[in-house]
C-alpha cells in the first residue's frame, strides 16, 4: 500500500516555483509548531516571534534544497528553528566571547540545519529524544541546551539567564538524570511515548 503524500511537500514545490501563496498556506499549517519549538528555546516571546520569522524567511530562500526523499517537511523546518533559536541565543549573549562561537561561525548552513545527529540515527531517534524533552521543565530545557548545544560554562548560563550558579548546577543535574532515565526506557527505546507518572 502506498503511503499518503505529505501535502506540505507539494507547498514547498510551489514555493520552489516561487508561489508566494503557498508559503502563506504552509505558514498557516506549521506555525503553531515552529514557535513551540522556538519558544522552548529561547523562553522569551519577542525572540521566538524572530526566530519564527526567520525561519520562514530560510525556507523561502533554500525551498530549491528540501529534497523529499531525504526529509519530512515539517522535520526540515523544525532543524532550521533549532539552528535560528540557538543562533538567536548566541547573539543575545554578546558579553560572552569564547571558542565555542568562533567554532560555530566557521560552520557551513548546511550543516547547521542538517546536523550529523539527524543524518546518521534518523528523524525516529530525533523524534524519542524531543519526546524525552518535553519532560523537563523549561528552565531545565533551556540550561541544557545552552550547556550542550552552545557549551557554555555554568557560569556563563548563570551570566545568561540571570539564575543562581546553584540553581543552574540544579537544572543540569535534575535534567540529566531525568533524560538518562527516560531515553533508557524500553518502551521509549522501541518507538513509544513515555507517559508522565
Amino acid at each position: 500500500m502506498e503511503r499518503e503524500k505529505d501535502p506540505l511537500v507539494d507547498l514547498l514545490i510551489r514555493i520552489q516555483d516561487g508561489d508566494e501563496t503557498a508559503l502563506a498556506e504552509l505558514y498557516d499549517a506549521v506555525v503553531n509548531r515552529v514557535y513551540g519549538l522556538a519558544i522552548k528555546i529561547v523562553l522569551k516571546p519577542e525572540l521566538a516571534e524572530e526566530v519564527v520569522g526567520d525561519v520562514f524567511m530560510q525556507v523561502w530562500k533554500k525551498a530549491k534544497d528540501f529534497d523529499a526523499s531525504r526529509a519530512v517537511p515539517l522535520a526540515w523546518m523544525l532543524m532550521i528553528c533549532r539552528s535560528r533559536a540557538l543562533d538567536t541565543l548566541r547573539r543575545e549573549r554578546p558579553q560572552i566571547n569564547n571558542n565555542s562561537c568562533e567554532f560555530d561561525a566557521n560552520r557551513s548552513e548546511d550543516e547547521s540545519t542538517e546536523t550529523s545527529f539527524t543524518k546518521v540515527h534518523g528523524i525516529d531517534v530525533e523524534s524519542r529524544v524531543y519526546e524525552a524533552l518535553q519532560l523537563l521543565t523549561d528552565k531545565q530545557r533551556q540550561a541544557i541546551f545552552l550547556a550542550f548545544y552552545k557549551d557554555m560554562t555554568q557560569s556563563e548560563i548563570s551570566e545568561y539567564t540571570g539564575d543562581p550558579i546553584g540553581t543552574v548546577k540544579s537544572n543540569i543535574r535534575r535534567a540529566q538524570l531525568i533524560l538518562k532515565e527516560t531515553l533508557s526506557r524500553e518502551d521509549l527505546r522501541n518507538g513509544g511515548i513515555y507517559e508522565k507518572a
